[in-house]
Parts: C-alpha cells; sequence; structure tokens
C-alpha cells in the first residue's frame, strides 16, 4: 500500500540506523520533488491500489446508515480515520503511517521546524469537495507541525491549494504572495508535505470530485511547536535518530525478517 520506492528507501534507512548510522538519507531526499512552492513538497505515497480501497471503505462507511462524523470544523463532508466517536477506527494505521513515514519524513524535510518530539501524535481525516457541497476552503492554518495531504482520486478540474507564508517565520504570513499547487496533476497516491503553520486555502472545485486524505501531525496532548530551532538547540534531530524510530513500533524484529507487510494476504487491516 506504500509506494514501493518509498518503502524500500525508508526500510534502508531504518536498517542502518539499527546498524548505528551512518544514515544516507540522499535516497529518500531524491523522493521529495519540488512543487514550485517554497516549503511544500511533493511525493508518491501510496499505491493506487490504497487510494481504491479507501474510497471503497468511505463509500461502504456512507452506505451503512451510521452517522459519520465530520472531519474537522471547516469541512463537512469526509471522515475521520481514527478510532473516535463517528470515526472510522483506523487508529493503527494512522499510527503506523505517522511513525514509519509522515514523522521522520517531515523532521528531515524541515529539520528547524519538527524536533524529536513534536510530531509523535496524529490526526488523520478524509475531505471531499464537489459542487454543491464543499465547493472551497478559506485561507488557514493547520493545527499541525506538519501536514500530509494526499490525493485520493483523478477526473476533477479546479481546487488548486493556494499557499502564502508560515506562521512565526514570515514577518507578515498572510500577506505575503500566494502560490499554487494543482491536484489535478497529481496521480492517485501522490501527497503534498508542507508545515502545518504554512497559511494555505482551497480554490473551488469546478467539476467532478476532489478526495483528499489528510495527516496531521503534532507533539504529544497536540501540542503543535511553532517557534524554529535553532542551530544546535537540543530537540533537532539527525539522521540516525530520524529513522531510529521504527524500534518503538515493536515492528523492528519483523522488518529485519522481512515480514513488514501491508493488509493484503490476511494481514491486521490497520497496518500500511
Amino acid at each position: 500500500y506504500i509506494d514501493p520506492s518509498l518503502r524500500a528507501a525508508v526500510a534502508a534507512a531504518e536498517a542502518a540506523a539499527m546498524a548505528g548510522g551512518p544514515v544516507d538519507e540522499a535516497p529518500l531526499r531524491s523522493l521529495l520533488k519540488p512543487t514550485g512552492v517554497a516549503g511544500v513538497w511533493r511525493l508518491q505515497l501510496f499505491t493506487p491500489r490504497f487510494c481504491a480501497e479507501l474510497r471503497e471503505e468511505l463509500d461502504h462507511a456512507a452506505a451503512s446508515g451510521v452517522p459519520i462524523r465530520r472531519p474537522n470544523g471547516m469541512n463537512r463532508f469526509g471522515a475521520i480515520l481514527e478510532a473516535v466517536p463517528g470515526g472510522l477506527g483506523m487508529e493503527g494505521a494512522m499510527r503506523h503511517l505517522a511513525h514509519r513515514y509522515g514523522r521522520p519524513l517531515s523532521q528531515m524535510a524541515f529539520p528547524s521546524s519538527v524536533g524529536l518530539r513534536d510530531a509523535d501524535e496524529h490526526y488523520g481525516f478524509v475531505v471531499r469537495y464537489r459542487p454543491g457541497e464543499d465547493e472551497s476552503l478559506a485561507e488557514h492554518a493547520d493545527a499541525s507541525v506538519a501536514t500530509i495531504n494526499v490525493n485520493l482520486a483523478d477526473g476533477f478540474r479546479g481546487g488548486r491549494l493556494t499557499f502564502k507564508g508560515t506562521r512565526f517565520v514570515d514577518a507578515d504570513p498572510r500577506n505575503a504572495p500566494a502560490a499554487a499547487v494543482d491536484f489535478e496533476d497529481f496521480a492517485p497516491g501522490e501527497a503534498l508535505l508542507h508545515l502545518g503553520g504554512h497559511y494555505h486555502a482551497a480554490e473551488p472545485i469546478q467539476q467532478g470530485e476532489r478526495t483528499n486524505m489528510v495527516l496531521w501531525l503534532m507533539g504529544e496532548h497536540g501540542v503543535v511547536r511553532v517557534a524554529p530551532y535553532e542551530r544546535g538547540e537540543r530537540g533537532r534531530t539527525t539522521p540516525l535518530r530520524r529513522w531510529g524510530g521504527a524500534e518503538a513500533s515493536g515492528r523492528w524484529e519483523a522488518l529485519l525478517r522481512g515480514e513488514d507487510g501491508g493488509v493484503a494476504g490476511g494481514r491486521e487491516r490497520d497496518e500500511l
């Protein structure tokens, strides 16, 4: 369910960290592509198969008649993926995605903003935009230190994301010049990675349906660090510390044995 190139690069970094380093992050950095917007990265995160199966799961949940809680205070249509009342109960999958991929990637991409314990918790949800429902989203910053926003489908028009500046980093972030990223150009499973404090808005959807999975990363108890780290300040990560975190998830021996599988083949549904 994770893109094979990303999966292999992460496994190599974890193995090097397990051996005590050094950890070569060049293969991982090569997977982060520029978007044309400073501080916003693009990467292939999921396989098309995962996107299709997640969309099927969302359709099944909607048809079940069980009330589904809205994903957040701004989006009315979509679903919470976490194990909360009205959510879809994918807590284990979100935790694995956050700890094995989201946390170290965000620490690598934004070392002065995402420190050792700044992305230990997560909040995963899906949002849907289509004419007659939620068509756009006002400018805002996320309740996260870093955000992963994954395109789940294609065949729509409109709905670009426009970015301005980053709070507590830029002097006047909301009045910074806007720059756009167009999800029309994204294949299913392609994602954006950006700081949660990076102000952005969704332009109106014009045709079809844009469905995205969003993962917010934050510190313990939902704390969001906003002040950048100074060089040498305690809490900044190193490659060795970034990619040594799989041990804490209880999966390290399985990784070394090559048993780190997806939900296919009878494995638990909350694994990615």
